[in-house]
């Protein structure tokens, strides 16, 4: 299976996870299931890299590997940390929709983190393909805008940071798997400094017993699904970053949109969706990842 097919697919969940987010806002009593979903990314890449990882764990201590499991440590702290938190906050308090829109902001800073840190600069294909679809993503909104959207200023500022962490994310996996390519075990290494990150911050805001009952609160049924949606997504895009450019699935990442846009009408009937502009959009995001895969 290609890097691109794998980002597609990352997207697929990452599309499902903005649903089930806003699916379990109504029941949540703690942290919405964040803490959950980093948990579960680690315990799915736990047993992958057990399981197949190319990298043994006597390995891990070779001076020539510690900095790339600190580079992954850091891709890490970017994705599972600020990365997914703002990702929660933004789509709690804008819809899914547009959280999904603004987070299509990921390709352009992926752009300029990847050609900065990886000297990486996209082919045309890409330019074209990325091109077409982020035309179709900017074709499309959830609705006119109106004098309310000022309110929703700091979900729109968060949406933005969670688009610059994801792609400096991209950028750090990338630049790790050029020395250990063990995609697996960077996941998983990237998982383990957010299970410690927001243990350490609930003890610190709640104490040390309230904190942990606050991160493991809920558990309900939408909370699962996006734990599971959102590791799913996450170790499948580490796994395309091992194939296809960062910019490629960067740019796949778009596609979350979409997916997101389609399964709203489904289950967020009370979150508008344009359909004559999903239509033109979605045709438009066809065409450029067609042009990607050739």
């Amino acid at each position: 299976m290609t890097g691109e097919t794998l980002a597609l697919l990352a997207a697929l969940a990452y599309g499902v996870a903005s649903v089930t987010i806003v699916k379990g806002k109504a029941a949540a009593r703690g942290d919405n299931g964040v803490f959950l979903s980093v948990v579960a990314t680690a315990v799915l890449t736990w047993m992958l890299w057990f399981g197949w990882g190319s990298v043994g764990a006597w390995q891990l201590a070779e001076p020539r590997n510690l900095g790339a499991l600190a580079v992954f440590a850091c891709a890490g702290l970017f994705s599972t940390v600020l990365g997914r938190a703002t990702m929660y906050r933004a789509t709690e308090q804008i819809g899914a929709v547009r959280a999904s829109l603004l987070r299509r902001l990921t390709p352009a800073f992926a752009l300029v983190c990847a050609y900065l840190l990886l000297d990486e600069a996209p082919e045309t294909r890409a330019f074209m393909g990325g091109g077409i679809i982020l035309i179709g993503v900017l074709c499309y909104r959830a609705r006119p805008a109106s004098p309310q959207d000022g309110v929703m200023v700091p979900g729109l500022l968060l949406g933005i940071g969670s688009a610059f962490f994801y792609a400096l994310a991209y950028t750090l996996r990338s630049l790790g798997l050029d020395s250990l390519p063990d995609a697996a075990l960077g996941t998983f290494a990237g998982a383990i400094v957010g299970v410690v990150w927001f243990m350490i911050a609930a003890a610190i805001r709640h104490g040390s017993g309230k904190g942990l009952l606050f991160l493991l609160r809920d558990r309900g049924p939408w909370h699962w699904a996006t734990a599971l949606s959102l590791s799913v997504g996450q170790t499948l895009q580490f796994f395309a970053l091992k194939t296809a450019p960062v910019s490629v699935v960067a740019v796949l990442g778009t596609m979350e949109v979409f997916f997101s846009a389609l399964l709203v009408m489904g289950f967020l009937r009370a979150e508008p969706v344009s359909r004559g502009r999903l239509g033109i959009a979605a045709g438009l995001a066809a065409l450029g990842t067609a042009i990607l895969f050739t």
